[in-house]
């Protein structure tokens, strides 16, 4: 069971829709979860999920990323759950970004509120 703190649904990119939460489970662990209702153009590149500060992918390496937190590539439709990593402050990123890098475009974000 997890009790969400934020939601958000995806604003539709490359056939991209659901919905996505951050929350916390009964032994405090935190996630980012993708709803039963998640889907997204999966083909032969790689989707990756970000936590960001903005609806934009803005990488930022020379500085660490500051914006950006990667939290794992998306493998499947339907619901989806990231461990968030202890220490991970999430309270600064405002949105999911689905992110294609072999491509370099993004396949839809979702406004965490």
């Amino acid at each position: 069971m997890l009790t969400a703190e934020r939601t958000g649904t995806f604003v539709e990119k490359k056939s991209t829709g659901g919905s996505s939460s951050i929350g916390t489970d009964a032994q405090n662990g935190r996630f980012l979860v993708f709803g039963s209702n998640f889907n997204t153009a999966l083909a032969r590149g790689n989707v990756t999920v970000y936590l960001s500060k903005s609806p934009n992918f803005t990488p930022d390496p020379g500085n660490g990323n500051p914006n950006l937190f990667l939290a794992s590539p998306v493998r499947s439709s339907g619901e989806n759950f990231f461990r968030i990593e202890d220490g991970v402050v999430t309270d600064k990123y405002t949105h999911v970004i689905l992110w294609c890098g072999s491509v370099g475009i993004p396949f839809g974000n979702a406004n965490l509120l």
